[in-house]
């Protein structure tokens, strides 16, 4: 029974405990009422990034090998990107997906990303290998939030940075997307601001 709902998304195996837990499916779901500490503490921060940056910014979680969209606030303009509530992308050429991976060990790494970079290897702007996956890696570690332009989505970029629990783990990130003409030349402004944005949400979230 927890096998089938494991499957379904509904529920998930911890790989340390190996107890079961809800999955991240259910929590999309919560995330509409504010229904976890994450999404509670993350809102209104989402909220003053779309009003500092006028662009479409994002909460996301890792659920397995894929970057899962959980929170999104809009912007006003009429030309926005994507990134839907529920979707799933790949962690290897998002800006996400990489940001989630920033605690992770090069072996971890390669067992989240082998599979999909084996059938991306056609895509020019993305990661070609896993060596270069660990290069990017390392390199956006250092500054602290990653940069993916135009590597799923043709006209799309996105800047990310990962949200970490009061106890110091990676639970989430923080994403701004946009059309590459707007953003391109104000990515590692918006990168800044995700960081510090994303030591708030931390605050936030020892205080509730």
């Amino acid at each position: 029974m927890l096998k089938e709902l494991a499957k379904a998304g509904l529920v998930e195996q911890s790989p340390q405990t190996r107890r079961y837990r809800l999955g991240w499916n259910l929590r999309v779901l919560a995330a509409g009422s504010g229904d976890t500490l994450l999404v509670q503490a993350a809102k209104p921060m989402l909220q003053q990034l779309v009003a500092s940056t006028g662009e479409v910014a994002l909460l996301s979680v890792q659920e397995g090998r894929h970057c899962l969209t959980v929170l999104r606030e809009e912007s006003a303009h009429s030309l926005r990107a994507g990134g839907w509530v529920g979707r799933r992308s790949p962690l290897h050429c998002t800006a996400s997906g990489r940001a989630l991976l920033y605690a992770s060990s090069d072996d971890h790494v390669e067992l989240m990303t082998a599979e999909d970079l084996d059938s991306s290897r056609m895509n020019p702007r993305g990661p070609e290998n896993l060596d270069s996956l660990l290069e990017t890696l390392r390199v956006e570690r250092a500054r602290g939030y990653s940069i993916a332009s135009e590597e799923v989505e043709v006209g799309l970029t996105s800047v990310a940075a990962p949200v970490r629990s009061p106890a110091g783990d990676l639970v989430g990130v923080i994403n701004v997307s946009a059309p590459t003409s707007r953003i391109i030349s104000k990515c590692d402004k918006i990168g800044k601001l995700l960081v510090s944005t994303s030591g708030v949400i931390t605050r936030r979230m020892s205080f509730q």
